[in-house]
């Protein structure tokens, strides 16, 4: 709205409008803090189509825009903390939803939206070589599943999975996911 200099009325209207026409559509993120959800205007495939531009390629295998968020917020945090970090790092055919090289070796950073793949996701990154596999959890709930699922581990591969939630990952140092 600043943009274009328009108030916050003339701005919420024609967001309505581009959502009734299925231009745009809104997205939801919890980041945490007591402001609740976050919300990002997001431009569908149509209105990319109709304005001729090309949107950003979902880079998360089609996981979704909330899955594709985290993903590029936790690369850029550990970057900026000066480590190599990559989207859907290939690692020995497993891709990692981020992979962070360290001197240690690998650390894969899986994003739970739901604990449904999380079992899998552990033991491939594992067998990949991964030295220590995080799973970053959308809410309690299923940080509370992932963690059962580590109950079940061998003892050896326990100590190599770790859980947090989301919105605490990104206060976290490469140091401390040790």
């Amino acid at each position: 709205y600043e943009n274009l200099d328009l108030s916050a009325g003339k701005g919420n209207g024609i967001m309505k409008k581009l959502i009734r026409k299925q231009l745009c559509k809104i997205e939801q993120i919890n980041l945490g803090g007591r402001g609740g959800l976050t919300k990002f205007l997001v431009m569908t495939e149509t209105g990319q189509e109709i304005l001729g531009v090309k949107g950003k390629k979902q880079i998360g295998r089609g996981a979704g825009f909330e899955h594709g968020f985290w993903q590029d917020k936790i690369r850029g945090h550990f970057k900026e903390q000066g480590y190599k970090a990559e989207i859907e790092k290939n690692l020995n055919s497993k891709f990692l939803d981020v992979g962070i090289e360290t001197e240690k070796g690998i650390i894969a950073i899986e994003i739970a939206i739901s604990s449904e793949h999380e079992k899998e996701n552990i033991r491939k990154d594992i067998e990949a070589g991964c030295e220590k596999v995080i799973i970053a959890c959308k809410d309690n709930a299923v940080l509370e599943k992932v963690e059962n699922i580590i109950k079940e581990l061998s003892n050896e591969n326990k100590t190599k999975v770790k859980t947090c939630l989301l919105t605490e990952i990104l206060k976290l140092s490469v140091e401390e996911l040790i």
